[in-house]
């Protein structure tokens, strides 16, 4: 029997999320109305869907609109997807991330797991979809996010 440890369990669930989000697209691209207009209450559908892993590095998609699902963490009046998330509490990123820039809408915030102890740093994290445009290279070079939308995701199981 094997056992995954919780980093590799989020990566394991990142790329469920992935395949299904990608699938999901899929199905949903012949949902024309007969006459080939779009339903009018559909959403006009990002560019490009990936995770973050896919997304750092990746200068082609410079400027476009992507959907993207990871580990959110927001420390301070700092918001970035990790790509690697460290074991500890609070969590911490590990590896390259994806700075957001816009406003984080308080619904969203309320949702996500949070520090309450003031001795500890002050955090608020987990699982979201990110919609907006990719900058390569964005505030201070890193690869950013100018925020469309954003939503929690539940993590399966």
């Amino acid at each position: 029997m094997s056992v995954l440890t919780p980093v590799r369990r989020r990566s394991a669930t990142g790329l469920l999320l992935l395949l299904l989000t990608l699938i999901l697209n899929a199905c949903g691209a012949g949902s024309a109305s007969p006459s080939g207009t779009p339903p009018s209450l559909a959403p006009n559908p990002p560019a490009t869907a990936i995770d973050t892993d896919m997304l750092l590095g990746d200068a082609s998609l410079d400027g476009q609109s992507v959907r993207v699902g990871g580990f959110f963490l927001a420390v301070g009046d700092t918001a970035q997807l990790c790509s690697v998330v460290l074991e500890s509490y609070p969590p911490q990123c590990g590896g390259g991330t994806v700075r957001i820039t816009g406003e984080v809408p308080a619904d969203v915030l309320d949702a996500l797991d949070s520090t309450n102890d003031p001795a500890l740093a002050q955090a608020t994290w987990g699982q979201v979809e990110v919609t907006g445009t990719f900058r390569s290279n964005g505030v201070g070079g890193t690869p950013t996010i100018e925020l469309a939308s954003i939503r929690v995701v539940a993590p399966p199981g």
